[in-house]
């Protein structure tokens, strides 16, 4: 998605955004309970252009592939939950709110139709030599890094999707 060759129009994304969700009340109704490693490589387009979630309910065949300082190794923690990077030993399967936050990162990605934690005036690398934003905006309880709000590119509406989910989802 982050070619500028690909334009998807916002029923478009809509439609991948409600898969999405579809497929993590599917998962976290079921005896899966979470995904864990949920990230927009896991989430694939079939030949009807429904999204599916992929690489669910395998923690116990997940190794270390490679060496903790690899780019390769952090680029895959961008769609991890601050709380569960912190945790000296994070759940295998990981957790409903850890993949409410992974979905968060997805939903920004299709948004903008950019990478992981794109920003439009800076560059980061995984082992961040950049400062997060600090000016965030509080917005009908929604707090919101003022960089996505001034972007032109995002509705309103979309940036909702994640208050909602919190409170479909119900996380504990």
């Amino acid at each position: 998605m982050e070619s500028d060759n690909i334009t998807l129009d916002w029923m478009f994304r809509y439609s991948l955004i409600t898969d999405i969700v579809k497929g993590m009340l599917f998962l976290h109704n079921s005896v899966i309970v979470s995904h864990g490693n949920l990230k927009s490589s896991n989430c694939v387009v079939d030949s009807r252009f429904v999204l599916k979630i992929t690489d669910y309910g395998l923690e116990s065949l997940r190794t270390a592939s490679c060496p903790e300082d690899t780019h390769a190794y952090y680029a895959r923690k961008l769609w991890t939950a601050p709380g569960l990077l912190r945790t000296e030993a994070p759940p295998p399967r990981g957790t409903q709110r850890g993949d409410v936050y992974s979905f968060s990162i997805i939903l920004q990605e299709v948004a903008l139709l950019r990478g992981v934690f794109f920003l439009d005036s800076q560059t980061l690398t995984p082992k961040g030599q950049s400062a997060p934003p600090s000016d965030l905006i509080v917005h009908s309880d929604l707090i919101l890094r003022s960089d996505l709000i001034l972007c032109s590119k995002i509705h309103f509406s979309l940036m909702s999707v994640g208050k909602t989910c919190l409170q479909v989802f119900k996380v504990h």
